[in-house]
């Protein structure tokens, strides 16, 4: 009889009896804690000086000088070097392209202001108005535009960005995802009734069990809360080394969304029984659109959204060293392009009498009330309804997006308008900055239908 004992590529085989033995047997017992216990303080020592970098990081001033160089994966979603990485992401992380169309047609505008945009007040208190233009820079406003009868009536620039760059979404890209998956649906590819595993059954994720692909849409699914994305020791800031937002660093050797999804196997909750924001619901959405047609996730998004909105600019979309698009923050497009997506949204799903999205998207969306489990956001007074992986203010008759950092597309249904904006925030949830935002889509509003 024999014991084989492996340490790494190791393997030694002894008698069982022999004392000799046993003395191996304990000097490679020691020498595996030794190896663990030293590899495990070599992580704590990283994790301790990538808490402290962020730190520092995370307060630097707005407009304090850098060089290209200085730009990392540590620091490229931070002041100051965002306002040159967000329009730039292709120098910094793995992206697949999304053709435009080389046959489409510049987007309709209407020159010269016809609104009077530049000298709009928006009151930002009950004392205090401020010029739309101060106030756009005052909250880092990198890209601005408004849509009115379907015409691009304004539209400005700050940062260096330009008409053909293409800004980071965050999570302004899952609304691209929610609408995809409804589209699939209506085509008969898929149930939104229907469980995870019917289209995924080796996706070995328990904390998916018993959720449909409606829970999912939803954020109804049992994860646990994921925490900071700036500590090392919270799920939030493993998912963004796993996703390509942030370096390789705590022995990850190897980017995969898949393999991080995996050491879910336990629901924090039953799936539709409680809110809970998480990426991970619409990287596995992905994962099953691309499962039931076949295609990659770039190519249905071109195929789905560029052609038929006729997009001019080609965009892209992160993936992982798997192959797995960034779904649910990895997208960027440029500013004309996301405003054609915006009169989209305002048309309820079509482009220029061209049906884009189906009409049943915003049916069992924007005009089904809200349900339980609610959402527990509220800004300037009113609560944000959540559903299909877009945000809702029903009080002002608004479906927009959200994305970190300042990534918004509105579209306001009681003014007939569609706002985009893009910016550079100081961190990825400002309060303020959100609640300047729904006041100047009131102000624009208002100030169109005069």
């Amino acid at each position: 009889m024999t014991y084989i004992i492996s340490l790494s590529s190791i393997k030694i085989k002894m008698a069982k009896n022999s004392k000799a033995d046993y003395k191996v047997i304990q000097i490679l017992i020691v020498f595996c804690f030794t190896f663990i216990s030293t590899q495990t303080n070599a992580q704590d020592s990283e994790a301790v000086s990538i808490n402290e970098k962020l730190d520092v990081i995370r307060n630097y001033p707005f407009d304090m000088p850098f060089e290209r160089s200085d730009i990392n994966l540590l620091n490229w979603q931070y002041w100051p070097y965002s306002r040159y990485a967000s329009h730039h992401p292709r120098e910094f992380i793995p992206m697949a392209t999304i053709h435009a169309d080389a046959e489409a047609v510049a987007l309709e505008e209407i020159k010269n202001d016809p609104f009077n945009l530049m000298e709009l007040k928006v009151s930002v208190d009950t004392e205090k108005d401020v010029l739309l233009p101060d106030l756009l820079k005052s909250i880092n406003m990198k890209g601005f535009a408004v849509m009115h009868g379907g015409k691009l009536v304004f539209e400005t620039y700050d940062q260096g960005m330009q008409k053909h760059d293409i800004q980071i979404l965050q999570s302004t890209s899952k609304t691209f995802t929610g609408m995809l998956i409804h589209k699939l649906a209506s085509e008969g590819l898929l149930d939104l009734g229907a469980n995870v595993d019917e289209y995924l059954p080796d996706l070995n994720a328990d904390v998916f069990k018993g959720s449909t692909l409606q829970n999912m849409l939803d954020m109804e699914v049992g994860f646990p809360d994921f925490g900071s994305y700036y500590k090392t020791e919270d799920f939030g800031f493993m998912s963004e080394v796993h996703m390509g937002l942030k370096p390789k660093v705590l022995g990850v050797e190897h980017r995969s969304t898949l393999l991080f999804i995996q050491q879910f196997q336990k629901p924090a909750f039953a799936a539709g029984s409680k809110f809970s924001y998480n990426d991970m619901n619409t990287q596995v959405l992905a994962m099953i659109a691309e499962q039931v047609t076949g295609k990659p996730y770039a190519q249905l998004i071109e195929e789905n959204f560029w052609r038929p909105l006729q997009a001019r600019y080609d965009a892209a979309i992160s993936v992982d060293e798997d192959g797995s698009a960034g779904a649910s923050w990895g997208m960027a497009i440029t500013l004309r392009d996301a405003a054609r997506f915006g009169q989209m949204m305002l048309n309820r799903g079509s482009f220029k009498g061209k049906r884009v999205i189906p009409e049943s998207y915003f049916e069992a969306t924007f005009d089904q009330p809200p349900t339980e489990p609610l959402s527990p956001y509220f800004v300037l007074g009113q609560q944000e309804d959540y559903r299909n992986q877009v945000w809702m203010l029903r009080d002002d008759g608004l479906m927009h997006t959200i994305g970190s950092f300042g990534q918004f597309i509105f579209a306001d249904y009681k003014n007939e308008i569609a706002i985009v904006f893009m910016a550079n925030w100081k961190h990825t949830s400002h309060l303020e900055s959100k609640e300047h935002l729904i006041r100047i889509v009131r102000a624009v509003g208002e100030q169109i239908n005069r």
